[in-house]
């Protein structure tokens, strides 16, 4: 699965955009949040938050959390929460979930491999390539090749270690060299055992923890000693040792009699010489003092008295050349008998007797000149040159690992190690390469152009072309619902906020200016119009601004006395009355004279009413205000016409009875027509059902109840639609609880599916 990731990456990195703006240039981001407060430049990072806060140049990060904080340059990393916490640490490549998911400001780090340098904050120029390698060390300068390598370590420096769980229960060391299965004593050190504070040391095992090769840091060496013995000398060896430049290795089977070595013994095929470098015999001893041999037999001295008498007649001694003969003694009969008593040796050879010193005194000493001198009872041989006394030390050249003077050599595995920095991955097909390193093959991905994926619902299945399928729930129907006068469509359908709606009954008129407005309503601009007054001159009345004028008929009338007027008074015989008081008296009430202010006529009713009875005039009955000459007779049915409209501070229009007012809508048998009819009415007429149209109200004009009553049936209807929108609503809202449920259950299911290939 992670190597389909790594394709996919590879495919959407050749598919990138480029971003530039705000002095960034030739950046590529992909995923939620990749690169989303990047201020760096030259970088590449595909997912989730891969370089989210990155402000430096030159980086490639793909997966989620990758680089996510980062402030140095020239990194690389691939996999999840690789160098997740990465600050300043430049120069550095992770490949692998969680590969230096620590590094703060490390550099120069190479880590290959599932959670490969994982603890590494601080340390530099450290490689680790394998799963887990070098999982919680912190030093510098570390080489780690194989999975688990090394398993333990905390903290070290410097160190070589190649083989599958190398260098098991070391904690802190310096300066190795572990080549194999090594497992050394979890204790510390001592001067024997190695233990998980080992410094300076070079073991190589085999895969199953034998280990062949030890070399202390004190220059000993052992071969075949045990697991972590420390070698006590130069070189330690358990079993046998061949020298010989002819010697042939048993495993040639030409060779049916191979040379073997005494167990635990050493064999020398070819000469030993001592003291010379080219030795005449088998062994060849050169001493630097004649009469000398330069051998001696520590255990075998003159003060050895043997517990019995040897009889021989043979002898040990030296020929013209030095080398060592046996010799029969001349005229053996042979018996000969040799005794010795402290430093007096008899012979009875044939009974006959002799005695002679034995040499006591017999000493060997180097000098400050590394020169040999031998003393026989006291005298002193000259001096012998030793060979200088050379120290061995380890060489390496290439991968051949070399111990001086003779020490032989060993050949490290081939590893190429190349300028890190300078690696790069390579994808030939679907094999994934890396510079200098090896290859691996990818699983088959096909991967088509995503750009021409597209989306198909066949029912309650959706598809992605080159892609999986799923079904969906069923879906339920949304619904409308009211609450105060927000009216909401579910499921995400959005809502808006009706007008408020006060009570009409408290409506009043208002006039401004020449504006006049409802409450709760709209307003109109009257055109201007300056108030009509009446005055009199004479027996003429005159209505201003065009409101004409008329003559009362004239009637002398005596003061205190009832008059009866009689006749039709016409604008040529008006009815004048002339006195001092002009005053209209009625029998039900005063009607006092009309003043003038400010250019208008009052009439004060002095607390009584005006009442126009048309009682008595059935075939007509109405009044008009106005300057027109003609009384119109386009009023229909309507009692009072005033010409230029009306002010005033309130109008209160009232109902003959409940059947004018619209709440039948909300009787049980209201046939209230579906919305998909209404739209098509609306797309027809251009109006609502029942209202009349602009045109009518034109011509017929507005019946003010009647509006009113209209208004608020499409009102109540309106909120019927709601509540069966509601009620839909809430049906569609419990659909999609479960479907979210269900996707929700869904979801986890595909992720445990993709945690499981992981």
């Amino acid at each position: 699965m992670k190597m389909k990731n790594y394709f996919f990456y590879t495919a959407l990195l050749v598919l990138g955009t480029i971003a530039r703006g705000n002095g960034q240039v030739d950046n590529t981001f992909s995923g939620d949040n990749a690169g989303g407060n990047n201020t760096g430049s030259f970088n590449t990072a595909f997912g989730k938050n891969a370089l989210s806060d990155n402000s430096s140049n030159s980086n490639s990060a793909f997966g989620n959390d990758v680089l996510k904080i980062s402030q140095g340059g020239f990194n690389c990393a691939y996999g999840n929460e690789a160098m997740r916490f990465n600050t300043t640490g430049t120069l550095n490549g992770a490949y692998g979930t969680r590969s230096l998911f620590r590094n703060t400001t490390g550099s120069a780090n190479i880590a290959v491999g599932h959670r490969a340098l994982e603890a590494n904050t601080t340390g530099n120029n450290n490689t680790a390539v394998g799963y887990s390698s070098l999982l919680f060390n912190v030093g510098d300068d570390n080489i780690a090749i194989g999975a688990l390598t090394p398993r333990n370590l905390l903290t070290g420096n410097a160190n070589i270690f190649i083989g599958t769980e190398t260098a098991i229960n070391l904690k802190n060391g310096n300066f190795n060299v572990f080549l194999g299965r090594v497992r050394l004593n979890n204790a510390f050190s001592s001067d024997r055992l190695a233990g998980f504070n080992t410094d300076k040391t070079i073991i190589l095992a085999d895969g199953n923890g034998n280990q062949r090769l030890f070399i202390h840091s004190n220059g000993n060496t052992g071969l075949g000693l045990g697991n972590n013995i420390i070698p006590a000398n130069r070189l330690d060896v358990n079993g046998g040792v061949v020298i010989g430049r002819n010697f042939v290795p048993r495993y040639n089977t030409l060779d049916t009699n191979p040379i073997i070595a005494p167990l635990n013994g050493m064999l020398v095929e070819g000469s030993v010489g001592i003291g010379t470098s080219a030795p005449g015999n088998k062994v060849e001893i050169k001493h630097g003092r004649n009469g000398f041999s330069g051998l001696r037999f520590t255990n075998l001295t003159s003060n050895f008295n043997p517990t019995s008498s040897l009889v021989t007649n043979k002898f040990l001694t030296v020929n013209e050349n030095g080398d060592v003969v046996l010799q029969n003694l001349p005229g053996a009969t042979g018996s000969n008998v040799m005794s010795s008593s402290a430093n007096i040796m008899t012979t009875n050879v044939n009974n006959i007797l002799a005695s002679a010193p034995i040499v006591n005194s017999i000493s060997n000493t180097i000098n400050t000149s590394n020169q040999l001198i031998t003393t026989v009872n006291g005298v002193a041989s000259a001096p012998v040159n030793l060979p200088p006394r050379v120290t061995q030390t380890l060489s390496q050249s290439g991968n051949v690992i070399t111990l001086s003077n003779g020490g032989g050599s060993f050949t490290l595995p081939t590893f190429t190690d190349t300028d890190t920095d300078a690696q790069s991955l390579a994808l030939s097909g679907n094999v994934l390469s890396i510079s200098n390193g090896n290859s691996v093959t990818l699983p088959t991905f096909t991967d088509t152009d995503t750009d021409a994926q597209s989306l198909a619902l066949s029912g309650n299945v959706l598809s992605i072309s080159n892609g999986n399928s799923v079904t969906l729930p069923a879906q339920s129907p949304q619904t409308l619902s009211q609450s105060g006068n927000v009216v909401t469509l579910s499921n995400g359908g959005g809502s808006f906020t009706l007008p408020s709606l006060t009570d009409t009954d408290a409506q009043s008129l208002t006039l401004t200016g020449n504006v006049l407005s409802i409450s709760n309503g709209n307003s109109v601009t009257l055109p201007p119009h300056t108030p009509q007054t009446l005055s009199q001159s004479g027996n003429t009345i005159t209505l201003s601004n065009g409101g004409g004028s008329f003559n009362l008929p004239t009637t002398s009338v005596v003061a205190g006395t009832n008059v009866t007027v009689t006749g039709t008074g016409t604008t040529a015989n008006p009815f004048t009355v002339s006195a001092n008081d002009t005053s209209l008296y009625a029998n039900n009430g005063i009607i006092n004279q009309a003043t003038t202010v400010s250019g208008n006529r009052v009439v004060d009713m002095n607390n009584s009413n005006i009442w126009f009875s048309t009682a008595n005039s059935t075939s007509n009955g109405k009044m008009y205000l106005g300057s027109t000459a003609v009384y119109p007779n386009a009023t229909g049915n309507y009692r009072l016409f005033v010409e230029g409209g009306i002010l005033t501070e309130k109008v209160k229009v009232a109902l003959r009875s409940s059947a004018n007012w619209a709440d039948y809508v909300f009787a049980n048998d209201y046939k209230l027509m579906p919305l998909n009819e209404v739209e098509a009415f609306v797309k027809t007429n251009k109006h609502l059902p029942g209202i009349d149209s602009a045109e009518q109200l034109a011509k017929d004009g507005i019946d003010v109840a009647q509006m009113q009553s209209k208004q608020m049936e499409k009102i109540e209807e309106l909120t019927l639609y709601i509540i069966d929108q509601d009620k839909k609503i809430a049906e569609q809202a419990k659909a999609l609880e479960k479907n979210s449920k269900e996707l929700e259950a869904l979801k986890l299911q595909i992720q445990a599916l993709i945690d499981k290939t992981k």
